[in-house]
């Protein structure tokens, strides 16, 4: 096999229960020959994703099982998401095959809105989510409530070194979205015993690295003490708005605008504080309602969290001083609604209200609103309102 000029081959890296040490599943990767520089898969798949041709190389990967028996646990083979709509499907299926659409942090800071309409479509097709590389960086822990990736690949970085107050940080994060999920959490880099032990601490229940040789076919591997990866399937999306969202279980009150500017300031000053891993978004029905006194605040805020989006008629779509925009058009039913979520680790907050049309002047418009901190709302909301734009801050 050959990818860019370079000699290439197939290998199967174990993933095992860091606790049982039984064999759960099989990583599908591809190395450069020898030891040069790319002859770790991550360094391969770097490069790839810099040439801007990870669809090649994923589907050299999805192949690299051709004339393999089958594996006694799941293969997982790992694709970019900015490869699914290039990917072409394999002419006969395998059994021991799950394909897995790693999400990165650039698609998914870059275009949220995109990148979760791309992970619906994968999921649809029966492929599972993952977020790799988890603790490298901080947007993708941002992300993870959104995704509900089925999925966690642990930076192998993360478990190479002594526990610090980011990887303290980092743990805080596993363990929050473990908590409301069925996901798994997968360490790389479990190249000794203090790796492992390292790793578990973080909340990782299964591993990858050295202390687990990598073969040259999955045949090769021990399947002695065998407990295959159990992948569940996140829910699927709805289709509702978040006020609709928010008041099916919490009360809603009556208040003008006035009161609903305040309370927005509110949670604009609570994300500011929240961490540079914070998601922040607005609907404000027009671009009239986002005042220069309010784009003055997000533009600060932009450069204190990962995401900040805005949304409203007659905005564009465009990303201004940090702040990602997009418009509505004006006979959405969104546009009925007044919304600002923050979504944080540790923190999340939801205003949304419903405008009833009533009142004289502007500032006495009269809205029924929910105020919630209820993280599983917010993370439906949030959802609800990425799930509506296409390009948003592209």
């Amino acid at each position: 096999m050959e990818y860019a000029g370079l000699p290439i081959r197939p290998t199967f890296a174990p993933i095992h229960h860091l606790g049982t040490g039984h064999l759960a599943a099989v990583d599908v990767q591809l190395r450069g020959e020898g030891d040069g520089p790319l002859s770790a898969s991550a360094a391969l798949r770097a490069v790839a994703r810099a040439m801007s041709d990870t669809s090649t190389l994923d589907q050299m990967r999805s192949r690299a099982l051709d004339g393999h028996p089958a594996s006694a646990v799941p293969a997982l083979v790992t694709v970019d998401v900015s490869s699914l709509e290039q990917l072409q499907p394999a002419p006969e299926p395998r059994g021991d095959l799950r394909e897995i659409v790693v999400i990165t942090d650039h698609a998914l800071a870059s275009d949220p809105a995109r990148a979760l309409r791309l992970i619906a479509a994968a999921r649809a097709s029966g492929k599972a989510i993952a977020v790799d590389e988890v603790g490298a960086r901080d947007k993708p822990l941002a992300l993870l409530p959104l995704i509900e990736p089925e999925i966690i690949i642990l930076s192998a970085a993360l478990v190479a070194t002594r526990p610090d107050s980011w990887t303290a940080h980092v743990a805080q994060a596993i363990a929050a979205q473990a908590e409301h999920s069925t996901t798994i959490v997968i360490a790389d880099g479990i190249d000794t015993a203090i790796h492992r032990e390292r790793a578990r601490g973080l909340g990782a229940s299964h591993g990858m690295g050295q202390v687990y040789p990598a073969a040259a076919s999955p045949a090769q591997l021990d399947a002695t003490s065998v407990t295959p990866l159990l992948i569940r399937t996140a829910p699927d999306r709805e289709g509702r708005l978040p006020f609709a969202i928010a008041a099916e279980h919490h009360r809603t009150h009556w208040s003008r605008k006035t009161l609903l500017v305040e309370l927005s300031t509110i949670l604009e000053n609570q994300a500011a504080t929240a961490g540079r891993d914070t998601i922040l978004l607005g609907t404000f029905q027009h671009v009239r309602n986002f005042t220069t006194r309010t784009r003055r605040r997000w533009e600060a805020l932009a450069g204190r969290v990962a995401f900040a989006g805005v949304y409203g008629v007659g905005m564009g779509t465009l990303v201004e001083d940090g702040v990602h925009q997009a418009p509505l058009e004006p006979g959405e039913p969104l546009v009925e609604e007044w919304n600002v979520v923050v979504l944080a680790p540790h923190f999340c907050s939801v205003l949304t209200a419903r405008d009833l049309h009533l009142g004289e002047h502007d500032e006495d418009r009269e809205f029924e609103y929910v105020l919630t901190q209820d993280r599983a709302t917010a993370v439906r909301c949030a959802r609800a309102i990425l799930d509506r734009f296409d390009g948003a801050g592209s």
